[in-house]
Formats: structure tokens, C-alpha cells, sequence
């Protein structure tokens, strides 16, 4: 009873974990950070990999914002239990595009961040196997469950 306890706790600190993170790196790209918007000029001898895929990216500021909509709208969902495993899903998404795209430019010691929250992201939906499983399930399986002696048992 008391490991379910702190796994309980464990859990609630990776959600709010998250919650901050990707609050915050979905906030800054919402205000314009981040990404490199405007009018510029450069080449790839001037600038290192990161600031060719921030220009990249802010080549559209519409995409920079749609970003951080993807980063900020789970993190918020990860609040609430009815929707935190579809938050959970959303940012394991979002952070196993950030981590690839971090690892595929070379990116220094921020690539390992990266797949440190994405591996937190993959924790919280395998914490929610029950409810996947359900979700993954075929309808007739799913009414099946629900007609059973032991869901009306409350089992």
C-alpha cells in the first residue's frame, strides 16, 4: 500500500514536471521566442546548425505559433485526470519530434533533455495502461467489459 502511495506521488511530479516545462517552451514560442522570425540573411558558414533550424522554423511564424499550441495545450491537459493521458499521448508526439530533430542536427546537451522528457511522457501513457488499453480496444470488447458482472460489481 505504501509503494502505490509514492508511485502515486512519483507520477504527480513527472505530470507537473511536464506541466512546467512545456508550459514554458510552449509560452516563449507563443510570444515570438525561439525561432529566428523576420527578415534575415545568413549562410551556413555563419551560423552554427541550431540558428540554420530556428531561422528554418521561423521562416513562418504561423508554424512557430502552431508549435507552441502543440507544446502548451497538452502540457494543460496534463492537469486534469480525465485528460491527462491524451496529454500524456500528445506530448510524448511532440517530444519524440523534438528529440529526433534535436539528435538528427547534432544538437549539444539540449537533444538529451529532449528524450529525458520524452521518456517522461512515455512513463505517464504506460501509467495509464488500463485506459489505453481500453481506448486501443474494439467496441464490442469495450461493451463487453462494461456488461460484465464485475464492472456492474464495481470491480
Amino acid at each position: 500500500m505504501r509503494w502505490l502511495k509514492q508511485q502515486h506521488k512519483a507520477i504527480l511530479v513527472i505530470r507537473l514536471f511536464l506541466v512546467a516545462v512545456f508550459l514554458m517552451y510552449g509560452s516563449v514560442k507563443l510570444a515570438g521566442g525561439q525561432y529566428y522570425y523576420g527578415d534575415w540573411t545568413m549562410s551556413k558558414a555563419d551560423r552554427p546548425n541550431e540558428g540554420l533550424v530556428w531561422a528554418f522554423y521561423g521562416y513562418s511564424p504561423f508554424y512557430g505559433r502552431v508549435t507552441g499550441l502543440f507544446e502548451l495545450l497538452p502540457a494543460i491537459m496534463l492537469l486534469f485526470g480525465r485528460t491527462s493521458l491524451i496529454g500524456a499521448g500528445a506530448l510524448f508526439a511532440v517530444g519524440l519530434n523534438i528529440t529526433v530533430m534535436d539528435f538528427a542536427f547534432d544538437f549539444p546537451a539540449v537533444k538529451y533533455f529532449a528524450l529525458f522528457y520524452t521518456v517522461l511522457s512515455l512513463v505517464l501513457v504506460l501509467h495509464e495502461k488500463e485506459k489505453l488499453s481500453v481506448l486501443l480496444s474494439p467496441p464490442a470488447d469495450v461493451n463487453r467489459r462494461a456488461t460484465s458482472p464485475s464492472a456492474r460489481a464495481g470491480a
